[in-house]
């Protein structure tokens, strides 16, 4: 299809698509540097702001009609659990089986299994699991999930104030002050690299609060697109390499909180703009499409792997020295799990629960008819 003279492609956002596969590559890379090399990713953090961003926008496309419709708070938030839920709950399982398992052995493995089975259960709800548990980290069975608390929570401060979001002078206003709360974040602990232990848990909100909705302010600014046709542009590849690039900007301890507030604010809303406006040539767009189809399973499944790895370096250095093999190791097993759980397990689960939630909607709604007709029966 041509327009203007240019190619238009795809129906999707194939270039946001894209930048999440390459931003969960980005994160597994980042969280297994040392498998790779003499190699630090100093700016590699805001990743995980640039995902609340690209949420924020993609979110604000796909349900903003369906509020305007009458979906209800409740049914968007069941909607947003099933979606993350299924995913979360094997990244959980595998983090669990495999600490246990390593446990196994240590002087103090029996100890360290009872608290495994404790931080289990808040898990298990998507909930934090108590620091009292025995673990700095807020998921400690799978520390990346730290994100999904934060990610359903905004949804839920979203949904529940998009009557008064619908304004975008109120939106930007929110988004005003989210960024002025992130940024007293970032002066306070010197860095945007936060949120995922209980002593810095707090640095959380902001990260979440104003990526999210600066992503669905932009959407908003946009003028709320409802088509996803693209032309194609060679753009495409220059904002892919901007990505890992950024990721290794070098920053001195007084420069790291300006860095990465320029990195994550001031860059952040511009990049989607552009990002969303183009698409790359038609030869890539299967790639994309399953670049982010699998990048969330690549986010939230990697953990266990990197587990692995750290206990096996603690045994031995080995690993260390013949970086970067392990790291390539590490990064297939991911893709492979995150390529296959996504296609045989997540997506045929959360098409399960959908049909098993539509069919108890049709019951209801039956029984309630027939409750309605027994009432006016006798009431003749």
């Amino acid at each position: 299809m041509a327009q203007g003279g240019k190619t238009l492609q795809a129906d999707n956002f194939v270039l946001l698509d894209g930048l999440r596969g390459l931003g969960a590559i980005l994160v597994l890379v980042g969280h297994t540097m040392q498998l790779w090399g003499p190699f630090w990713a100093p700016s590699g953090a805001v990743i995980v702001d640039l995902f609340f961003l690209l949420s924020g926008f993609v979110i604000a496309y796909s349900y903003e009609p369906k509020f305007a419709a009458g979906m209800r708070a409740g049914e968007f938030m069941i909607h947003r659990v099933v979606r993350l839920y299924p995913l979360y709950l094997l990244g959980t399982l595998l983090g669990f089986i495999g600490l246990t398992v390593m446990a196994i052995g240590d002087a103090d493995g029996g100890e360290r299994s009872g608290q495994y089975v404790l931080q289990l259960i808040p898990q298990l709800f998507m909930l934090p699991a108590p620091q009292a548990f025995g673990s700095p980290d807020v998921y400690s069975l799978n520390v990346p999930a730290w994100t999904l608390f934060f990610e359903l929570l905004v949804n839920l401060v979203y949904v529940l104030a998009y009557r008064w979001l619908r304004n975008v002078r109120v939106l930007a206003i929110l988004v005003l002050l989210c960024a002025a709360g992130l940024a007293a974040t970032v002066f306070t602990l010197g860095r945007i690299d936060a949120g995922s232990d209980w002593a810095t848990f707090w640095a959380g909100f902001g990260r979440a609060s104003f990526g999210f909705f600066a992503g669905v302010l932009t959407f908003r600014l946009l003028g709320s697109p409802r088509q996803t046709k693209r032309p194609v542009s060679n753009w495409s590849f220059v904002i892919l390499f901007a990505i890992p690039v950024a990721c290794f900007f070098p920053a001195s301890p007084e420069l790291r909180p300006f860095v990465d507030l320029i990195l994550a604010m001031i860059l952040g809303m511009p990049l989607l703009w552009i990002s969303q406006s183009v698409a790359p040539p038609p030869i890539f767009n299967r790639l994309f499409t399953i670049g982010g189809r699998i990048s969330y399973a690549i986010y939230i499944l990697h953990q266990p792997f990197r587990e692995v790895a750290d206990r096996i370096g603690w045994h031995t250095k080995m690993i260390y020295e013949i970086a970067p093999l392990p790291g390539i190791l590490v990064m297939a097993t991911v893709l492979s799990l995150a390529y296959f759980a996504e296609k045989y397990y997540d997506r045929p689960v959360r098409r399960w629960v959908a049909a098993s939630m539509k069919k108890r909607a049709a019951r209801r709604q039956f029984e309630q008819q027939t409750d309605n007709a027994a009432t006016a029966i006798h009431a003749e």
